[in-house]
């Protein structure tokens, strides 16, 4: 291929789109995270819950969290209870 010669053109389905590593990744900020489940001190990883409704039908998704992705989240949800208890 020259530098003259356009890209070629790649295809792909939406099925790629979900095909996976195998490694788990934090749902919000994608560090990959160690499975082995050893004993890493203080910078213990989470969990998260998506939790969905649709008429009666209610659904819950388990989210892997970092450590610091956890933490974050974990802290700020209890910031904006403190605003909502102190409001009313």
């Amino acid at each position: 291929m020259t530098k003259h010669d356009p890209p070629g053109c790649v295809t792909a389905s939406h099925h790629d789109l979900f095909v996976g590593d195998g490694s788990i990744r934090c749902d919000a900020c994608g560090t990959e995270l160690d499975a082995s489940g050893d004993d890493q001190g203080f910078g213990v990883p989470g969990e998260g819950v998506y939790l969905w409704t649709r008429g009666d039908e209610v659904r819950f998704e388990k989210a892997p969290l970092c450590a610091s992705c956890a933490s974050a989240i974990g802290v700020t949800a209890l910031a904006r209870w403190e605003i909502e208890e102190e409001e009313g």
